[in-house]
């Protein structure tokens, strides 16, 4: 595995990590809308058509039997982490749900140094933690500015979303030493879209042409999200990467604003500040802070 200490993967993640702002708004579209198992099916079904253009475009070639398995066990660990996080976004404001899985980067750090024995940078660590703190004080606002019922079941998916996903990010960056970018894309879709698609046919609910348009967008969104991601932690610190997650709140508040008519608080504005300082003092002390 590869740890470059130029901003092109931090600058790539957190392209990748825009790419699934735009699919999260569309997927809240199709959850509020779908049975959990028919929005997971439609979330990679449009991602495997698309993952399975590009592989043959770029001549992927056959993937072998030690990649399928890889891959396989990996696409499971994102099929759960879809399920809780739409689970999630359907029960909860959008902003809510972003804010509650930015728990995945600490998780990130602290996976990668378990499993990939990555050490921790300082300034990585400072910033998770800058940034879990505007975590903490966006969840006090609203708190005590809360205009709708406790949901636990909806608390306990984002939660669970965001466990399942770092294991999901860590194990990317360990498959990035055996398999191609394009591969761990075009696998990790398509088996998902396998794994999920039979227990969508028992509820299927009809779709029309502009829910199946979104459902397109959608996995346009995915693929090129992954494509960024995968190519990012292939040559990058996961704990580092995983810090350029809190951007998605930006993107989820003015989704939330614009689409949702979910208006931030000032405890948002003010949660939002910290993890923006949070990632611009990761990506500025790249490459310059001890390890711990």
């Amino acid at each position: 595995m590869r740890n470059e200490t130029s901003f092109r993967p931090i600058l790539m993640s957190g392209l990748g990590v825009t790419f699934l702002s735009f699919l999260d708004a569309c997927m809240k579209v199709i959850s509020e809308t779908y049975p959990l198992t028919q929005a997971v099916t439609l979330r990679y079904g449009g991602g495997a058509l698309f993952a399975v253009l590009i592989y043959l475009i770029v001549g992927g070639g056959r993937p072998s039997l030690a990649a399928m398995r890889r891959n396989a066990l990996r696409a499971l660990i994102v099929v759960a982490t879809a399920a809780c996080f739409f689970t999630a976004i359907a029960r909860l404001p959008l902003v809510e749900a972003i804010t509650l899985t930015f728990l995945a980067p600490l998780l990130m750090a602290l996976l990668g140094r378990l499993i990939l024995k990555e050490p921790v940078a300082i300034p990585a660590l400072v910033a998770i933690l800058v940034g879990f703190a505007g975590v903490i004080v966006i969840a006090r606002g609203q708190e005590v500015g809360e205009t709708h019922s406790f949901d636990l079941v909806g608390l306990l998916a984002a939660l669970g979303c965001a466990f399942f996903y770092a294991i999901s990010m860590v194990l990317m960056r360990q498959q990035t030493a055996q398999d191609s970018t394009v591969t761990i894309v075009f696998l990790s879709n398509c088996f998902a879209f396998l794994f999920v698609l039979p227990t969508a046919v028992w509820n299927w609910q009809p779709v029309p042409p502009l829910h199946w348009l979104i459902a397109g967008a959608v996995g346009l969104f995915g693929t090129c999200g992954h494509l960024c991601l995968a190519w990012a932690y292939a040559r990058g610190h996961a704990g580092r990467l995983g810090i350029m997650e809190y951007t998605s709140f930006i993107w989820a508040m003015l989704f939330g604003y614009f689409i949702f008519a979910e208006i931030p608080t000032s405890w948002t504005l003010a949660g939002a500040a910290l993890i923006m300082a949070a990632c611009l003092f990761a990506t500025f002390s790249q490459g310059r802070g001890r390890t711990a």
